[in-house]
């Protein structure tokens, strides 16, 4: 049988073993607890506002919450007969305006064509009487040195007194004609005046054509603005997706910008997370990451890093670490490679993720 001292060697030798033990597997299990970083993240995706684009009374809402939408599909109907009443009291609008715009070219047309006429006619007229005004003047300065020579031979006595009168009466009516042509003149001046003052009507009927014109031009812009205006009472889908709540019922009248629900684009589902500022420096861009769901807790969803932010922010309080809690953490973004990639089980993201899930998310920090 051992002695009590035997004993005590033994204890204190298996002791001794144990804490060297102790002391060289625990550097390789806190390796192994620090290969792997967790952290608790959430599922976001880009939310799309399925608005009105002008304001108005909805009469149809063809979504419900969950439901998918493909790009080009109609969720919601405006009411239009207001509308469509602007748009045929337009079209008549357009319809006379343009008649009375064809009638004012054509007055128009007509009236230049008087106007040219009629200063063509003016400056002949004028033209004729210069020319008549000439010939008269010629005649009288003959008839005037005529006259003067029977006056001097009268005189002399050189010629009878019925030869003077008859080269005097001549003379006098030479001048008559001259007068009588000037006259001629003045009218047919005074003619060409009036008809080159049609040149001022036709200014003024080229203006009233021009506001008639412009008048019609806009009631298009209008007619045109209220077709939009139709096309906009129709609410598409701008992408292919899902009805994440509708928002508004029929009946309702909403303003411009007013939202009949929100949607999201599958293709954005990602996962947001935050991570300890003492691991941040081992995490890239890029760099692998595991998304665990408790749906299905031994098949990850394996994602990437996509986005890490560049500044550090307070720990929010719904994320839990199972690390130590600390003060400043970074937000880190998980991306997948399309939402319709089939995972383990042949689900696809899109089927497993759903806005708002929490999920925990690893990281391998250390090889």
């Amino acid at each position: 049988m051992a002695s009590p001292g035997r004993k005590r060697l033994l204890f204190l030798g298996a002791l001794l073993l144990l804490i060297a033990a102790l002391l060289y597997g625990l550097p390789r299990v806190r390796r192994s607890e620090k290969r792997y970083l967790t952290v608790s993240g959430r599922v976001e995706a880009t939310e799309i506002e399925l608005a009105v684009r002008i304001p108005g009374r909805l009469r149809e809402v063809l979504i419900a919450d969950g439901a998918e939408v493909r790009r080009g599909d109609t969720v919601a109907v405006i009411e239009d007969e207001e509308l469509r009443s602007r748009r045929r009291e337009l079209l008549r609008g357009i319809e006379e305006l343009a008649d009375r715009v064809d009638a004012a070219e054509f007055n128009l047309r007509y009236t230049a064509s008087n106007v040219r006429h009629t200063v063509e006619e003016a400056e002949k007229a004028l033209s004729i009487a210069k020319a008549r005004l000439r010939q008269a003047e010629a005649k009288k300065e003959n008839a005037e040195r005529e006259f003067r020579r029977y006056a001097n031979l009268l005189k002399k006595g050189a010629v009878p007194p019925q030869r003077y009168d008859s080269v005097r009466l001549a003379y006098r009516l030479s001048e008559e004609d001259v007068n009588a042509a000037e006259k001629e003149v003045e009218k047919a001046e005074i003619m060409l005046k009036k008809a080159e003052a049609g040149d001022d009507l036709l200014a003024a009927k080229e203006k009233e054509l021009l506001a008639m014109k412009k008048s019609l031009e806009r009631l298009r812009e209008s007619l045109k603005q209220v077709e939009i205006n139709l096309g906009y009472t129709r609410v598409v889908a701008p992408l292919d997706g899902v009805v994440l709540r509708r928002v508004a019922e029929p009946g309702e009248v909403l303003p411009g910008g007013g939202v009949v629900g929100v949607m999201i684009n599958p293709e954005s589902i990602h996962v947001k997370t935050f991570v300890p500022e003492a691991y941040i420096g081992r995490l890239r861009l890029e760099m692998e990451a595991e998304v665990f769901t408790d749906a299905y807790p031994g098949q990850p969803l394996t994602g990437y890093i996509c986005h890490i932010s560049d500044r550090a922010e307070f720990t929010p309080k719904e994320v839990q670490s199972r690390e130590e809690r600390v003060k400043q953490v970074f937000g880190v973004k998980i991306c997948f490679n399309g939402s319709t990639a089939p995972i383990a089980g042949g689900k696809t993201v899109r089927e497993v993720l759903k806005k708002g899930m929490p999920v925990d998310v690893r990281f391998r920090v250390r090889d």
